[in-house]
């Protein structure tokens, strides 16, 4: 099958749906529900025909129902599916594996995931399994599908292909980079990007046979959270996040980090801005946002800082900053010019996205961790620190 025909052929096959991580689904869907799961969440939702598709840390997949938060079915594994779920010709794909970094060296894991790791596809509307490929380091980065190959990069440094209908290992490659909650982002029809710690380090990859197209490693040594950071592009350019120590090295938890934006050139790796943000203690999972571009802006929060920033997607220049409640983990989401998110303190926010200001937000018992919200129509949908899934209006995030 050539590239084109594979792509024709599917719907929801990368981390939030598109490489700009904007996630805004089409339609008239307006309503309010709370749908209670087995465990933690940091998965970010999936939509199709309907159906809300979300992992928990416990390890249960969960197909929801977009209208009530129904459970259509639900399948339990041995360990978390922390990735955000792929869906293709059927099948709902995810990865299975923990944050555990046995053997650490120099204060960054040298692999990530113990226990079982796996990718593993379910029957789109039964949940039985339909195949499980054993991975050697976790699989909590979310993977993608690249001219009909599923590809993965694990916590254990490796990229890998596979056959998304049969699982079956196509290759295999040490990239001596770790992942951890990245993602495999398509750049085009043949080649993805994802990042990893160890050796910190943003690759480009072909997706048909593992081949590394560029390597980029403008960081500082002592930077942290690359590997947690679900990259975001524009076509142009590559987007993430990271944080460095105020002061030594190694910063230990609960040490003040300084948060930074940066954006790569996405035809050759080459560093083309790196700015500095706020500063807050160093979390002890999660240590990046996950930033997100629409209409030449990019949009990040950050894992250490109770601020969201908006910064031009070409120069890095800060358009506006709002301080917040807490910290943001997860990823925002725009539509209509309002950027709505949720934070560490259980907020869930609406600013206006040219100008930062508020336009209101809503509490609940829960943090909101890395899980990023989607928007289904006027519906926000999210996943929480303890469990919950909550659907809402959005009208009822700006308090109208």
């Amino acid at each position: 099958m050539s590239c084109v025909a594979a792509q024709a052929a599917i719907h929801w096959t990368q981390f939030r749906g598109r490489p700009s991580h904007n996630t805004v689904v089409s339609g008239e869907l307006r309503v309010r529900w709370r749908a209670v799961t087995d465990g933690r969440i940091s998965a970010s939702p999936s939509f199709r025909h309907g159906v809300v598709y979300i992992g928990t840390n416990a390890g249960t997949l969960y197909a929801l129902g977009a209208s009530d938060g129904h459970v259509f079915w639900k399948h339990h594994v041995a360990n978390a599916l922390m990735s955000a779920p792929l869906l293709y010709r059927g099948l709902v794909i995810v990865g299975e594996g923990n944050a555990d970094t046995p053997n650490p060296s120099g204060g960054k894991p040298v692999h990530v995931g113990t226990g079982e790791s796996a990718m593993i596809a379910f029957d789109e509307r039964s949940g039985a399994i339909r195949w499980r490929t054993a991975l050697r380091g976790s699989g909590m980065p979310t993977p993608a599908i690249v001219c009909g190959v599923l590809v993965h990069h694990d916590g254990a440094g490796r990229i890998t292909g596979m056959d998304p209908m049969s699982g079956r290992m196509l290759y295999e490659r040490d990239v001596h980079s770790v992942a951890s909650m990245s993602a495999a982002v398509p750049l085009d029809k043949t080649s993805f990007v994802t990042s990893g710690v160890l050796h910190n380090a943003v690759l480009r990859v072909d997706g048909r046979n593992g081949a590394v197209v560029w390597r980029s490693d403008p960081f500082p040594n002592d930077a942290s959270g690359i590997g947690d950071c679900p990259l975001a592009s524009d076509g142009e350019r590559v987007f993430g996040e990271y944080v460095v120590p105020e002061s030594g090295n190694n910063a230990p938890i609960g040490q003040s980090v300084r948060e930074h934006a940066f954006a790569l050139d996405a035809r050759s790796g080459a560093l083309l801005w790196d700015v500095a943000l706020e500063s807050g203690p160093l979390p002890i999972n999660n240590q990046a946002g996950i930033p997100v571009v629409k209409d030449g802006v990019l949009y990040v929060g950050g894992a250490a800082a109770p601020w969201a920033n908006a910064l031009d997607a070409k120069s890095g220049r800060v358009i506006w900053k709002t301080q917040i409640y807490g910290p943001v983990k997860g990823a925002f989401v725009i539509k209509d010019g309002i950027a709505y998110f949720g934070d560490l303190s259980g907020a869930l926010w609406a600013l206006d996205a040219g100008t930062g200001a508020k336009l209101g937000d809503e509490s609940f018992p829960t943090a909101f961790n890395v899980g990023s919200p989607i928007i289904v129509g006027d519906t926000l949908v999210i996943g929480s620190f303890t469990g919950s899934v909550y659907a809402l209006p959005l009208d009822s995030i700006r308090g109208k």
